[in-house]
């Protein structure tokens, strides 16, 4: 079990796929991200839920990795965003 917060994805980050490449970008902020094929997973789970622990048990069964590696990834992907 992952004891985070739920999270809420603010209205000024918007997603837009560029070529093969998957681009958020926080008009707040004015800062952009740049997600390989895992992080465009992940987003996706992300932006249709608030639950960090149901984005990992998703995420559970699309890849076959560790469970401790896969908490850490999610953890990490998330506090960067």
């Amino acid at each position: 079990m992952i004891d985070a917060p739920n999270y809420t994805i603010p209205s000024s980050v918007m997603l837009q796929v560029v070529d093969d490449e998957t681009l958020l970008f926080n008009s707040e902020t004015d800062l952009f991200f740049t997600l390989n094929e895992v992080g465009t997973v992940m987003w996706e789970i992300m932006s249709e839920n608030n639950s960090i622990q149901t984005v990992y048990e998703e995420l559970q069964e699309i890849y076959d990795v560790p469970k401790e590696q896969l908490k850490k990834d999610l953890l990490t992907f998330a506090k960067s965003l």
